[in-house]
């Protein structure tokens, strides 16, 4: 059986390479960045393309379209954005009023119409607490209004297998019956006491950063790794999954670096950041985290659309005088390396860090796989 989804704000298409590698196919992306938009199509080729704000799309006529019947459907996903519900936005900034925090309700207007079996919705964790929780109440009530059973929580990406400490918020709708969130597969206690046993062997340790990318060449700031194949052999289990289906290596590119900047990374090692700069070159005001290297041993933090930019969080390699490439940023999002990404190193950066990392989208999509049996 083939699950069929359609991905409303789609980006560059993480919540779909999630939904794929569980089984799903896609029918149709809609997304208003035509740069995100062109590396979806070319990983998924055979999904129709909707270049468009959303807002000026009718949901009956793409349904017609596309040759569907209310409840034909097995999935509709997608993650409006964001900015407004986001902690990283000054409070006196945010208002619910604001166009971009009403777009949960054209995604509504699209699962009203098309009445799939599941609803897989995406934001920020803030989201279930914004405003005195109204949205998270609206969002669930206008679901339930349409015969849904709703579930909504957050979940750290690192708890599923990603070298990465992000969390996200997801609400989940079912026709049928209360959905499930997929249970944590990794865990840090399980990765500081594993010589104990304490834990079932169904949990695994945390991935960390040199699970993830230990096994990528090293490279200089502004240097591209060029060449058509691997240069060494996998050692995780991280990246052999990650190299599945996988026959060379692309978008291994560092981004050049100014002067300054190569300064600070030079006197930096594993693990510090700013705060540890000597005063000649420490930047007068920064966040926490800024200009800092990775830890080998820990998961990333955020990967943000801002990865490249060491002063934006701790994005330089955590031996290597430079931030991390786009290969690198992807693999601790955790998009196999058969995903190629199109665009300039700043557009590429920003289709990452704005997508759900892909196993944590295809730990939920395997829930509602389990569900239809």
């Amino acid at each position: 059986m083939k699950y069929k989804l359609i991905d409303l704000f789609a980006g560059a298409g993480g919540l779909t390479t999630g939904f794929h590698l569980a089984g799903f196919e896609s029918l149709c992306a809609i997304e208003i960045d035509k740069k995100a938009l062109a590396t979806y199509k070319h990983n998924y080729p055979n999904a129709k393309i909707v270049n468009e704000d959303i807002c000026k799309v009718n949901p009956r006529e793409l349904r017609q379209w596309l040759g569907l019947q209310p409840e034909e459907l097995t999935a509709v996903i997608g993650g409006p954005p964001c900015q407004g519900f986001s902690r990283n936005i000054p409070a006196g900034y945010r208002s619910l009023d604001e166009s971009r925090n009403q777009l949960y309700k054209t995604f509504l207007e699209f699962v009203e119409e098309f009445r799939p079996v599941y609803v897989v919705m995406e934001n920020v964790p803030e989201i279930l607490n914004a405003y005195k929780g109204i949205v998270r109440y609206e969002i669930t009530k206008q679901l339930e209004s349409f015969g849904y059973i709703v579930a909504s929580a957050s979940l750290n990406a690192a708890h599923y297998g990603i070298p990465q400490t992000r969390t996200r918020a997801f609400f989940i709708a079912s026709l049928n019956k209360t959905p499930c969130f997929p249970k944590p597969t990794h865990s840090e206690e399980k990765s500081a006491t594993k010589q104990l046993n304490l834990f079932d062997n169904s949990i695994s340790s945390i991935v960390t950063v040199r699970d993830a990318i230990g096994d990528l060449p090293p490279l200089d700031a502004g240097q591209e790794y060029s060449k058509d194949s691997y240069p060494s052999q996998v050692n995780s289990i991280y990246q052999a999954i990650m190299r599945s289906e996988s026959t060379k290596l692309v978008n291994h590119v560092a981004r050049a670096l100014s002067p300054v900047q190569i300064a600070r990374v030079r006197v930096l090692k594993e693990g510090q950041d700013a705060k540890n700069l000597p005063k000649e070159l420490a930047p007068k005001k920064h966040y926490s985290g800024a200009y800092g290297r990775l830890y080998w041993d820990k998961p990333a933090r955020t990967i943000t659309r801002w990865v490249f930019h060491p002063g934006s969080g701790r994005f330089f390699h955590p031996t290597q005088d430079r931030t991390i490439t786009i290969r690198e940023a992807a693999r601790l999002h955790s998009f196999p390396d058969k995903f190629h990404f199109l665009g300039t190193y700043i557009e590429m950066s920003s289709q990452i860090g704005e997508s759900v990392p892909p196993l944590l989208a295809k730990a939920i999509a395997k829930c509602l796989i389990q569900d239809c049996h």
